[in-house]
Formats: structure tokens, sequence, C-alpha cells
């Protein structure tokens, strides 16, 4: 007889609960979405910080948004900014851009140049709003 519904999911959780980095990757992303089960912010980010610490970049960079906006955490910039380097670190383009904006946010004189540097990586890396920002950036100067 095939497992029903809600086995299969009980059996994912359970294996989430053991650990499993892999499975925590599926499940904190189906938890913080609400695809396919109930959200639930506090479930997907125990289950994402598993994944993240085992050095899934998808998870890395759902909690630096998580961390960002305060969604199922306390807002927390500077674990969202560690988030993110995490994620960028493995060539995630949106997670570039987003160090950039956060520098910008947290001391624009100061970190511009840096920022720039962001942006110019995650441009590289194929994503387009980093070009928008560079030219915002530009026509400002």
């Amino acid at each position: 007889m095939e497992p029903t519904m809600e086995e299969k999911l009980q059996a994912c959780i359970e294996l989430c609960e053991e650990c499993d980095p892999e499975m925590c990757a599926f499940l904190g992303k189906e938890f913080y979405y609400g695809w396919n089960v109930p959200q639930d912010l506090e479930r997907a980010l125990r289950y994402l910080t598993v994944a993240a610490d085992n050095g899934d970049a998808i998870s890395q960079f759902t909690l630096g948004f998580m961390y960002w906006a305060g969604r199922g955490t306390k807002a927390d910039i500077d674990k969202a900014l560690e988030m993110f380097m995490k994620a960028s670190e493995q060539n995630i383009p949106e997670a570039m851009y987003n160090i950039a904006k956060i520098l910008l946010t947290k001391d624009f004189e100061k970190n511009k140049d840096e920022a720039i540097r962001w942006l110019k990586r995650s441009a590289n890396a194929g994503y387009d709003a980093a070009d928008d920002m560079l030219s915002d950036l530009e026509d400002e100067t």
C-alpha cells in the first residue's frame, strides 16, 4: 500500500529532526514558502539553519532574507550579512547583490566602493538588477 502524503511528510520531518541536511534544505524551503505544507517560519528557520550549517547555498541565502526582514526570527542585519556572504562564496549572484544593498544602507559613503565591487561581481554573474543599481550609482556621481 502506498504511504499517504501525511506519512511521507512525517518521514521527511523525522529525517530533518535527525539533522539530515538535504532533507532540512528541502523541508526548510517548503515551510518557509508554505509549499505543500502550512507556512511555519519557526520550523523553516530551524531546518534551514541545519542545511546552511552544512553548506547549502540556497538555505544560506533564504536565511539571509529571514534575518534581514525579521521573518520567523528577530531582525539581525549582521547575521543576514553573514548568511549572504556564505551564499556568495558559492556564487549566488542575488546574495552578492544583497550584500551591496546592506552595505549601502549601513553607511553609504563609507561602504560605497565595497558595495560597487559586490555589485560588479553580481552583475558579472548575470544578475541584471546589479547592473541597474550600478547604473544608478554612477548617475549619482
